[in-house]
């Protein structure tokens, strides 16, 4: 640099920095053109146009990158068949397809827009692009089935509306993203799912493979004015997207709706719910520009073709212990005096820090929770008075409790 350059202003003194094309010259930047990159203050706000909707609350827009996650083995291609066939069918469950509009251009390919200065939307016939990375052929004919059968439409109407790609005998990533983008162009979908993201990766952990590979997913989704989902999993330890690949797509992407697989024997007790199938799926919504949308439930049945279709199910938010016994106290009380009946038929005495120590471990309660427990029980007469600071059952009080009768006198 000159003298002229390196020279320290003084204090208050007013100075403007002259253009230095030499700085940081080796990135080659002074030749880059930034004309058509910086914002058009005269272009009209564009709001968000989203493909579906559950109660009201509107999901998945054009334009942008979604992502399904999940566990291996935890339902993740069950959602997505859901959202194909709300996507094909117009609804499924509580989820709606709204309409999806493409931007109209003139001649020279140019946005048409209305009076008020905003794009010129064309409606267009819903068209889904399936990608499928990791199945073999049958488990795929079956997927395309299950979409068909749950969205209400023949199969004729599915083969104008419906494409799937299959890459699992693709070699390399490489070429299967290569088919992917010659997929895209020839089929023009308004709705793209791919199932599995890592499979359009050599090395998952790879930043500088994988931060270009997000970009151009998100660069498609608004080249084409589509909405693009993709499956990625979770690591199996951790609720957290696999790999660098992951981290890179979780601080991208617009939404990510997680599914989670309960089996009810593996819940704490308290935890169990009666009202539910043994296995059900649980899916949320981790990540959200705009407003949640609330969890849902769904179970796989057996259909007539006998393949597994995904069913949504009421969730009536009435688990068997906890949380019914917040609302119902006698119910609560019931609960307890069972508990205590476990470990304390008379005519064993237990001291109280023994009895509060077991309501905590059976009824799956902190300390503090186990002696309001404790207290309650003792309120209502379900304890002997304490000899030697042992206690023992009142088996006529517990017995009234337990069947609803009036309570018996208090035992002295």
């Amino acid at each position: 640099m000159s003298n002229e350059q390196n020279r320290i202003p003084l204090p208050g003194e007013q100075t403007t920095a002259p253009p230095q094309p030499d700085f940081l010259k080796g990135d080659d930047w002074m030749p880059v053109d930034i004309s058509g990159d910086f914002l058009d203050f005269d272009e009209p706000y564009r709001p968000p146009r989203y493909t579906m909707e559950r109660e009201g609350v509107p999901f998945a827009d054009v334009g942008e990158l979604h992502i399904i996650s999940g566990k291996p083995g935890n339902g993740k291609t069950g959602l997505m068949s859901q959202l194909e066939a709300a996507t094909l069918g117009g609804q499924f469950g509580k989820t709606v397809c709204r309409q999806v509009g493409h931007i109209q251009r003139d001649e020279q390919g140019n946005v048409i827009n209305d009076d008020d200065n905003r794009p010129v939307y064309q409606p267009r016939p819903v068209r889904i692009l399936h990608i499928d990375t990791e199945q073999g052929k049958d488990d795929t004919i079956a997927f395309k089935n299950r979409v068909i059968s749950m969205s209400g439409i023949d199969l004729q109407e599915a083969k104008e509306h419906f494409f799937i790609l299959r890459l699992r005998d693709t070699e390399t990533a490489k070429d299967r993203w290569r088919k992917i983008l010659k997929a895209i162009w020839q089929v023009g979908p308004t709705d793209i799912f791919l199932d599995g993201m890592l499979d359009i990766v050599e090395d998952y952990n790879d930043q500088v493979e994988c931060q270009p590979i997000i970009r151009k997913c998100m660069m498609l989704a608004t080249h084409y004015d589509t909405s693009l989902w993709a499956v990625l999993h979770e690591n199996p330890m951790v609720d957290k997207l696999v790999g660098t690949l992951g981290s890179i797509t979780q601080r991208k992407v617009s939404e990510i709706f997680t599914v989670i697989k309960v089996k009810q024997e593996d819940q704490k007790p308290n935890d169990r719910r009666p009202d539910l199938p043994d296995i059900y799926f649980r899916v949320k919504q981790n990540k959200a520009r705009g407003r949640d949308v609330a969890d849902w439930l769904f179970q796989y049945v057996t259909n007539q073709g006998g393949w597994g279709q995904p069913v949504e199910i009421e969730d009536n938010g009435k688990p068997t212990t906890e949380p019914k016994a917040k609302d119902n106290e006698q119910e609560l009380l019931k609960l307890i005096v069972r508990t205590l009946g476990e470990f304390m038929s008379p005519p064993k005495s237990e001291y109280f820090t023994n009895i509060v120590k077991e309501l905590k471990n059976r009824m799956h309660v902190g300390e503090t929770k186990a002696k309001t427990y404790f207290n309650k029980a003792n309120d209502e007469g379900v304890f002997h008075r304490p000899i030697n600071g042992r206690y023992t059952l009142d088996t006529q009080q517990c017995d009234a409790i337990l069947n609803d009768l009036p309570f018996a006198p208090m035992s002295e």
